[in-house]
């Protein structure tokens, strides 16, 4: 039996209210790692480096990786300035966090610090001046900053040695506070970090600062490209967008793991997956708001405009040579196909078309990995949230749903690899609370 075709006349995508979001769309985004050399050239090596890096979390993430191994450092935080505070935003620690779990990435994100001069990372914030501590624990009683204790205490970690230095841009505008732990020698006892160390940290800092805010800016854009959508949809919310980003990163690295997948391409594609998985839904911004806002209870023909929208969006990521909008274009498509076939949009021959043809549903694998990564987390964080019709779901309920879904709406083995890393998705959720 022939498969049904359906055509829907689109119009030309040039014409179409998305024109908006096409002109404010992210470059291609990609990125590099390499050992560093504890030397001058290591520090230009390093800087060079984040200067391929756009997307913010995976910056951050490199820069405490590169500053820690520019001076030996066994652990690190970053604190990045908003509101006049300084929220911890990532953290590593080897000798705690056996090189850098998941959860780790989220665990401090929702604790900050006042910027005045009576902690360590709010002296540097308020005077722009690096400290450089021989030992946290004897601290001379003249200063007026004070090491707080209470992570040792409760980690059972001994802090000793500390280098913290302003992340200022060229503009001396401060971006927060880079803070380096305990400095290594080739024995592994912990020393106090050298002068020449000081310096390479100072010089990497101002780098690092400007490419964070680079990086804020295109997060920036992508969120109000999410907040133009929830103008019209008022379920797409930036808080919601940034947890599935981050499900889906996570989501995809355990998956891409278990598949043997070589790390420097996991690292690449994190960065894509994550402003993918964060503009989901944006072609919901060439859908009508009465039928957006209705919710629930759509009637056949609202549904099949609805469905329109993953069309809408799609159209959005034009480039065959881009990296970034292929990605973006298989999530925004597909997310709603379906692990067993009943799905949508289905098979589309061009989706450029001014008539789409849409045949059969996709299943199984046809729909692109990325597509069915997406579908789990956005699930999960739309059962998790309040909506004007319905209160959140218990996570348990969530959970048990996930798993009747298993072979049906999502692929069995992800939603799996989902469930088995909760502890990270309630870090993640913590971050970015409801």
């Amino acid at each position: 039996m022939a498969q049904p075709v359906h055509v829907f006349d689109l119009g030309p995508s040039e014409d179409s209210d998305l024109s908006l979001v096409e002109s404010i769309l992210p470059h291609q985004i990609d990125s590099e790692t390499q050992p560093a050399r504890r030397d001058a050239q290591g520090v230009l090596q390093a800087i060079q480096s984040l200067n391929r890096v756009r997307d913010l979390d995976t910056l951050l993430e490199q820069v405490l990786l590169k500053a820690r191994r520019l001076v030996r450092a066994d652990a690190g935080t970053i604190y990045l300035k908003a509101k006049n505070r300084l929220f911890f935003s990532y953290v590593q620690n080897d000798t705690l966090f056996a090189g850098q779990t998941p959860d780790s990435r989220y665990v401090y994100s929702a604790n900050s610090l006042p910027i005045n001069r009576s902690s360590l990372a709010g002296y540097v914030a308020a005077s722009g001046e690096s400290l450089v501590i021989d030992d946290v624990y004897d601290i001379q009683s003249n200063v007026s900053y004070a090491f707080n204790p209470e992570f040792d205490t409760r980690s059972n970690y001994r802090t000793k040695s500390m280098l913290i230095v302003p992340l200022l841009t060229r503009d001396n505008s401060l971006v927060g506070v880079l803070q380096l732990i305990n400095a290594i020698d080739d024995d592994g006892s912990t020393v106090s970090f050298s002068y020449q160390e000081t310096q390479y940290a100072n010089q990497f800092a101002q780098a690092a600062a400007d490419a964070i805010e680079r990086a804020r800016l295109s997060r920036d854009m992508v969120l109000r490209l999410v907040e133009l959508s929830g103008l019209r949809d008022p379920y797409e919310t930036g808080q919601h967008a940034k947890r599935v980003g981050a499900y889906a990163v996570e989501l995809y690295d355990k998956w891409a793991t278990a598949e043997g997948t070589p790390p420097d391409e996991v690292r690449a594609n994190r960065e894509i997956i994550r402003t993918a998985a964060m503009l989901h839904d944006v072609g919901k911004v060439a859908i009508s708001d009465t039928i957006l806002r209705k919710g629930r209870n759509l009637s056949g023909d609202e549904r099949r405009r609805m469905q329109l929208h993953t069309i809408y969006g799609a159209r959005l990521f034009k480039r065959d040579d881009s990296a970034w909008d292929l990605v973006a274009r298989e999530v925004t498509l597909n997310h709603h196909e379906r692990w067993d076939g009943t799905g949508y949009p289905g098979h589309i021959e061009n989706i450029f078309a001014r008539k789409v043809r849409v045949g059969r549903p996709k299943r199984g694998t046809e729909i692109p990995v990325t597509a069915r990564i997406v579908a789990i987390a956005d699930v999960y964080d739309a059962l998790m949230s309040h909506r004007a019709y319905k209160e959140p779901w218990p996570e348990p309920r969530v959970i048990d749903h996930l798993r009747s879904e298993a072979g049906g709406r999502f692929d069995p083995a992800l939603v799996q690899h989902f469930l088995d890393m909760l502890d990270v998705i309630h870090s993640i959720s913590r971050k970015w609370s409801y």
